[in-house]
C-alpha cells in the first residue's frame, strides 16, 4: 500500500483528510515543520501532502520542499495552500514540487493528483532501478552509465563487440565519451588482462609522433641513445586507442595501414619486423571522416571502421544527465573528503534544462566547480554557474558551443597559469590546436587574458 504523508496544522482539517484517504493508502500525518521531517525520516513516504502555511509563516512549506528532497529525492510533494496567489504554487512546483492545491480541499481532485503523482513515482522508481544494472564497466573505477533508449543501443554494441577483435570507429561530439567507451569495449573483453594504451594523434607533433606509435631503434635520430619501445608494442595482447584519429599525418597513415593489415610494426631506424597482437580502436568528433575533403585515406578509414559506433550527445539522451551527475558528485563527494554532497531539487531541475553543448566533459566541469563552492554540500543552480536558458535559445547550436568551449578555455588556462604548453597538456591537444580553437573563440592573450 502506498505510503501518504499529511502535513497541517489544523487538526481538523488534517483528521479529514486522514480519514478521507486511510482507506487506500498508508497514512501518516504531523503538525509542524519540525514534525514533518520526524516523520517523513521514519516513514518515507511515497507521496507528501504539504500546506504552506507552517508554524504561523505564511511560505514555510517552500523552506521543507528543499529539506524533503534532500532526504529523498523521489518523494513527490503536492503542495497544499489557502493563498490565492498562483505564483506561490508556481515557485514551489519550480523548486521541486510535484503539483500544489488550492483550500478548500475538493479529496477527489486531490486523489486524482496523488494517484498521478504515485504512478510517476512508481514508473521513476522501477526506470532508476534498471538503471542500476544498465551500465557497462569501463574500467575498475568508471562506468559508462545510462538509461535512455539510445544508450542501451551502445551497452549491448559493446557487450557483443567486447567478443570480438573487429576494428571500431567511435564517433561523437567532443565530450561524449568516447574514451570511455573504448575503454569499456577493452574492460569486458578478454584482452582486460592487458595494456589499454590511449594516444590522442593531435596532441603529439607531427615529427614525432611515427617514433611515439611504432618506437625507435638507438642511433636511429639525433638523441635516440636507447632503443625505445613504442606504444603500438606497449599495448601487445591488449587495445589500442588512436583518438582524433583524422588528424594523424597523411604519411604516417600509409605505414598504420600497412601495420592494421599484417599486425607487424617496424621501429624508426630499424630493419626487422615485429608481430604485434592489438586490437585497435579509433575514435573521431568529426563528421563525414569518409568524405572526399576528410584528411584521413578512405582504405585506412575502411579498415578502422569495421564496425562504427556513433555516441549520442548528452541532450539526446532524456534524464541521464542526472544519472551522470550523480556519480561525478559521489567521486568529487570522495575526492573533497566531504561527508555528503548532493544536488538540490531546484539544481536537478536546472541540469535537465540546460542544453549541455559542450556535453558530459562540461557536465563535469560545472560539477567539480559547484563542488568547492556549494554551501552545506547541497549544490543550488547558482553554484552551477549554468548560462541563462534564455540566452542560449536565442543561439545556433554552433554559437552555443563556441560559448561553453571559450569558457572551458579561459578556465584552463586560468588553472594552468595561463601556461600555453601546460594548458595544451590538460586539454589533451597541441599547442597549434590550442591557439586555433583561442583563435575561433576570440580569446586573445592580450586583451582577454593577463599573462602571468
Amino acid at each position: 500500500m502506498a505510503k501518504i504523508l499529511v502535513v497541517e496544522d489544523n487538526i481538523d482539517l488534517r483528521e479529514n483528510m486522514k480519514w478521507a484517504l486511510k482507506g487506500e493508502y498508508e497514512v501518516s500525518e504531523a503538525g509542524s515543520s519540525h514534525e514533518c521531517m520526524e516523520v517523513f525520516s521514519r516513514t518515507r513516504p511515497d507521496v507528501v501532502c504539504l500546506d504552506m502555511g507552517l508554524d504561523n509563516v505564511p511560505e514555510k512549506g517552500l523552506e521543507l520542499i528543499n529539506e524533503i528532497l534532500l532526504k529523498d529525492r523521489s518523494a513527490k510533494i503536492i503542495v497544499i495552500t489557502a493563498n490565492s496567489r498562483q505564483s506561490l504554487g508556481t515557485d514551489a512546483v519550480r523548486m521541486g514540487a510535484f503539483d500544489y492545491f488550492t483550500k478548500p480541499i475538493d479529496i477527489v481532485n486531490l486523489k486524482v493528483i496523488i494517484e498521478r503523482a504515485l504512478r510517476i513515482h512508481g514508473f521513476e522508481k522501477e526506470q532508476n532501478d534498471q538503471s542500476v544494472e544498465i551500465s557497462v564497466k569501463s574500467d575498475s573505477k568508471f562506468q559508462v552509465i545510462g538509461n535512455s533508449p539510445a544508450m542501451k543501443s551502445i551497452f549491448e554494441l559493446i557487450q557483443k563487440l567486447a567478443n570480438t577483435d573487429v576494428s571500431v570507429l567511435i564517433t561523437g561530439e567532443s565530450g561524449t565519451g568516447k574514451e570511455l567507451c573504448a575503454r569499456a569495449i577493452h574492460y569486458n573483453s578478454k584482452r582486460n588482462v592487458h595494456n589499454f594504451v590511449p594516444i590522442n594523434c593531435g596532441a603529439i607533433p607531427e615529427n614525432l609522433i611515427e617514433s611515439e606509435l611504432f618506437g625507435y631503434e638507438k642511433g636511429a635520430f639525433t638523441g635516440a641513445n636507447t632503443d625505445k619501445e613504442g606504444l603500438i608494442e606497449s599495448a601487445d595482447g591488449g587495445t589500442l586507442l588512436l583518438d582524433e584519429i583524422g588528424e594523424m599525418p597523411k604519411n604516417l597513415q600509409v605505414k598504420l595501414l600497412r601495420f592494421l593489415q599484417d599486425q607487424q610494426i617496424q621501429r624508426v631506424g630499424g630493419t626487422s619486423f615485429k608481430k604485434v597482437d592489438v586490437r585497435i580502436i579509433a575514435a573521431t568528433n568529426r563528421k563525414n571522416l569518409d568524405g572526399d575533403d576528410s584528411s584521413l585515406r578512405s582504405d585506412l578509414y575502411y579498415r578502422l571502421s569495421e564496425f562504427q559506433i556513433d555516441l549520442p550527445s548528452l541532450r539526446e539522451r532524456d534524464r541521464d544527465v542526472l544519472l551522470i551527475a550523480n556519480s561525478i558528485i559521489e567521486r568529487n563527494r570522495i575526492k573533497f573528503g566531504a561527508a555528503k554532497l548532493q544536488l538540490s531539487a531546484r539544481a536537478e531541475n536546472a541540469l535537465l534544462g540546460y542544453s549541455w553543448p559542450g556535453n558530459v566533459r562540461e557536465l563535469e566541469n560545472k560539477l567539480s566547480r559547484a563542488a568547492i563552492t556549494c554551501a552545506n554540500q547541497v549544490i543550488e543552480p547558482e553554484d552551477l554557474k549554468l548560462p541563462d536558458g534564455n540566452h542560449y535559445s536565442e543561439l545556433s547550436y554552433k554559437e552555443a558551443r563556441q560559448s561553453f568551449e571559450k569558457e572551458y578555455l579561459q578556465a584552463l588556462l586560468e588553472k594552468n597559469h595561463f601556461n600555453i604548453s601546460e594548458t595544451a597538456t590538460a586539454a589533451g591537444i597541441s599547442r597549434p590546436t590550442l591557439y586555433d580553437m583561442m583563435k575561433k573563440v576570440n580569446i586573445q592573450l592580450q586583451k582577454d587574458i593577463k599573462v602571468k
